[in-house]
């Protein structure tokens, strides 16, 4: 086999890899699309060590999204925040993150908060 197609294949089969080598999202709370009483902490699991740079909250029907913060200084594969009071409805979480990689990652969770 050619050297030329031999490292055609190489290069193929690590592209699935450095696909993946982004951190990414892995778990929150409250979950995507889920339904429940209202949270008392806010919580972001990434794949890897990220840095927070932005967390927004915004209520279904209220035009300005609400800044959450303090935000973590340094890097942390698990976040957690302490929520603000949140009324029964729907709302939508935006994060934005650095990645050890240098990439920046974004992504919106959306939850219904229910009375108890």
């Amino acid at each position: 086999m050619p050297v030329r197609k031999l490292a055609l294949i190489a290069v193929g089969s690590l592209l699935p890899l450095l696909a993946q080598a982004h951190t990414h999202l892995q778990k929150s709370t409250p979950a995507s699309n889920s339904t429940s009483a209202a949270p008392e902490q806010l919580m972001l699991q990434f794949s890897e060590a990220t840095r927070l740079t932005a967390l927004t909250l915004q209520k279904e029907g209220v035009p300005e999204a609400h800044k959450l913060g303090p935000l973590p200084v340094q890097p942390y594969k698990l976040i957690h925040l302490a929520a603000p009071k949140l009324d029964p409805g729907a709302y939508v979480l935006s994060w934005r993150a650095l990645g050890d990689d240098g990439h920046v990652m974004s992504g919106t969770l959306r939850f219904t908060v229910v009375a108890k």
